[in-house]
């Protein structure tokens, strides 16, 4: 077989000296000068086992193969690109590491094929070390020596390999015995491998119980209705709860009684406008008398932004509750993170007091309603609730309650902010009729002709706007019946009470004046955003315009900062507001016009 024959293996380099008998290896000059570039040897693919290392092939008789030639002295070979070893000095000792293997085979060929006909850069040809047992520098390529260090090599790996073995068997048994999993759980559309299980949610011994509820109303006993259950946002779809990536959780579970769909919904709001919760519950109480009920809503959320997001949505639907007159509303201080209550009349003639608190991730509804005019007192309600809020407090990780202070303040704003809103304005007849509205525009008022100035373009202002809301599907309203308000804006707000002052006057001399005016006045209050008084004034003017026939005109009146908030309403003898209904008219109005942009 000759050199070139491409199916025998590469020579490695050439000797020096070739004797003619095929004995190689006698000696190498190193000051010998090569005629034309050193052949490599090839590397020859493994098989079998990739561990060890593989010998290469038997060439056909007659063709005898040289070993591996002697390594070049480190004088002779400077660093060069593509040198699989440094050119810097060495011990007489030192070992070549075994070739690297490839990701792909422990057989991969150089990074510079000799097939590739590149020639070598350098002055000297690159030499590669052979696929055989890593060489010894500066010793002969074969030897006892070799073999032992080779051979110790091989052992020390393969101790290294059994002992971590045996750490990972052993290492996932005790995972196994511990409870913690021992591998890596696959990951799928709703699972990440950094999920945890959501943080517990309410517990049914956090509800409030019928024994706390003793003292919410006197000579009243209350009785707890069935167990508790899912609140509706959750019976609507699942009674085991969801995470926040909507994954059913065990954490959320609970018992579920009454009617498929779920308890009784709360006054006023809807759940699941901002998402699913965590876990929620909730249990229902029935009073003795005056058709009394409370409702307890419980939601965990999975962090205390989210259950903010949450309560100040609560907050917002009760204050725009549909069909319902909109009486108080308060802050309740020291009772959770955050906390007020509303007081509503629903058209279906029962009032209801809704209390919403924050309590780090878990949010609290609690709707307590009686029939009729008089609903549970809101200072009564804030103290009922103070054992379940205590008891739900640290696995929220929230507040803990004090004994909760009651401080009235202006309601939620609505959509038309700085407006009256439908809640606002009461129904004349019981259950009868609705509030409709027009569109802010330029003020086009009469008046009750004893306000003494032009309304439509009232001395001083800046600005102003007008609206009229109108009553309809009431039968016994007389047409037309419904409620002016104009708001004036100053450049200062002395102007503004200035002008209120100026109208005050105008209204209490408007008899002594016209000759045919009846006023009576009463002061109004109302609270405002920070805690302050707002102030204003309600009029009833009666004109006589026969000696037969008057017209009732009701006048409000007030100045906050420098807007001034006009509202004026045309009742008939038999068709009109009380008057402690016109002055809460009033005193919301003045409230309104606080949340003005």
């Amino acid at each position: 077989m000759s050199d070139s024959d491409p199916d025998g293996p590469r020579r490695g380099f050439d000797p020096v000296d070739e004797p003619d008998d095929g004995v190689v290896g006698r000696g190498f000059d190193p000051d010998a000068t090569p005629s034309e570039p050193e052949p490599q040897r090839d590397w020859v693919p493994a098989e079998g086992d990739v561990d060890q290392p593989q010998a290469p092939a038997e060439p056909p008789v007659g063709t005898p193969i040289p070993p591996p030639a002697a390594t070049l002295p480190e004088g002779v070979q400077p660093a060069a690109a593509g040198r699989r070893f440094s050119a810097e000095e060495r011990t007489e000792d030192w070992v070549t590491a075994a070739p690297r293997r490839s990701a792909a085979s422990v057989s991969s060929p150089p990074a510079a094929d000799a097939d590739s006909g590149d020639e070598p850069t350098s002055a000297h040809p690159t030499t590669e070390p052979p696929a055989g047992p890593p060489t010894v520098r500066g010793a002969a390529a074969t030897g006892f020596g070799d073999r032992h260090r080779l051979l110790a090599l091989l052992a020390g790996v393969v101790v290294l390999a059994v002992l971590v073995g045996l750490g990972v068997w052993f290492g996932g048994r005790h995972s196994e015995g511990s409870g913690t999993p021992g591998a890596e759980p696959s990951v799928g559309a709703s699972q990440s491998p950094s999920a945890s299980a959501p943080a517990p949610g309410p517990d049914e011994a956090q509800l409030l119980t019928a024994s706390e509820l003793g003292k919410l109303r006197a000579s009243t006993t209350w009785t707890q209705d069935g167990t508790a259950s899912a609140t509706p946002s959750v019976a609507a779809s699942t009674t085991t709860g969801a995470t926040a990536s909507g994954t059913p959780s065990a954490a959320a579970s609970t018992t579920t009684s009454g009617s498929p769909s779920g308890p009784a919904q709360p006054a006023c709001v809807e759940f699941g406008t901002t998402g699913a919760a965590q876990a929620e519950l909730s249990r229902t109480f029935t009073a003795n008398k005056a058709g009394g009920a409370l409702k307890q809503y419980v939601q965990a959320w999975p962090d205390a932004a989210s259950a903010g997001t949450v309560y100040e949505d609560l907050l917002a639907q009760a204050g725009g509750c549909e069909d319902s007159l909109l009486r108080g509303a308060y802050r309740l201080d020291t009772l959770s993170d955050a906390a007020a209550s509303l007081t509503v009349k629903l058209t279906d003639d029962t009032s209801h007091t809704l209390l919403i608190a924050r309590t780090g991730r878990f949010v609290n509804l609690v709707d307590a309603s009686l029939d009729g005019d008089t609903g549970i007192g809101v200072t009564a309600l804030a103290r009922a609730v103070v054992p379940s809020l205590g008891r739900q407090c640290e696995p929220a990780g929230g507040t803990c309650p004090d004994t909760p202070k009651v401080v009235a303040t202006v309601p939620p704003p609505t959509q038309d902010a700085g407006w009256l809103a439908w809640v606002d304005l009461p129904l004349v007849s019981n259950g009868a009729g609705s509030w409709t509205a027009t569109d802010p525009g330029s003020p086009s008022l009469v008046g009750s002709q004893c306000e003494d100035v032009d309304l439509n373009k009232l001395p001083g202002s800046t600005s102003s706007a007008h609206r009229t809301y109108l009553l309809t599907d009431d039968p016994d309203a007389p047409q037309s019946f419904g409620v002016d308000q104009a708001v004036y804006t100053f450049a200062k707000s002395s102007q503004a009470s200035a002008m209120v002052k100026k109208l005050t006057a105008n209204f209490n001399d408007c008899g002594d004046r016209t000759r045919t005016a009846t006023v009576k006045d009463a002061a109004v209050t109302a609270a405002g955003p920070d805690g302050e008084e707002l102030t204003g004034t309600s009029f009833t003017v009666t004109q006589r315009i026969s000696s037969s026939t008057t017209v009732t005109f009701r006048v409000g009146i007030a100045a906050v900062g420098e807007r001034m908030v006009y509202l004026l309403a045309n009742p008939s003898g038999t068709f009109d507001f009380t008057d402690e209904a016109w002055r809460a008219v009033v005193g919301r109005a003045a409230q309104r016009v606080t949340q003005s942009a």
